[in-house]
């Protein structure tokens, strides 16, 4: 798992994961924070990458906080979810001053089965409003 909090470990997690999928999702989000290079990024985000293998209990761990409820469902649910071809990509907004996460899962069987559940509810719910 790469969890990013400082604009240098954005460029440089991008970096090692280039010709990966979310390096081109990464470089779209580092275009998109240009505007807001006044701001230190842990005011306005931190980027967590999935990795297949990692627990469900590790990534929570890591993060510092839990994602997902006793019923399965993420505790924050996601603003804006979006199905790449490999990957899920979730922003979560955790704070009332808009910070939030950036949260990339793997669509591999090697990812955690309570994450996956979480994240295809997710993204069932929200396509279903449109």
């Amino acid at each position: 798992m790469f969890i990013i909090r400082t604009y240098a470990a954005l460029s440089d997690v991008s970096a090692v994961l280039e010709g990966n999928e979310v390096h081109g999702l990464l470089e779209a989000h580092i275009e998109r924070l240009a505007e807001y290079a006044a701001f230190d990024l842990p005011d306005l985000a931190m980027f967590a990458i999935v990795m297949p293998g990692d627990t469900l209990d590790s990534i929570e761990d890591d993060l510092g906080r839990s994602l997902i409820d006793s019923a399965g469902a993420f505790i924050e649910p996601p603003e804006i979810i979006q199905k790449h071809r490999g990957w899920f990509e979730a922003a979560i907004i955790l704070s009332d001053d808009g910070f939030g996460l950036i949260l990339f899962v793997p669509i591999d069987s090697a990812t955690d089965a309570r994450l996956t559940a979480a994240i295809e509810a997710a993204f069932a719910e929200a396509t279903q409003a449109f």
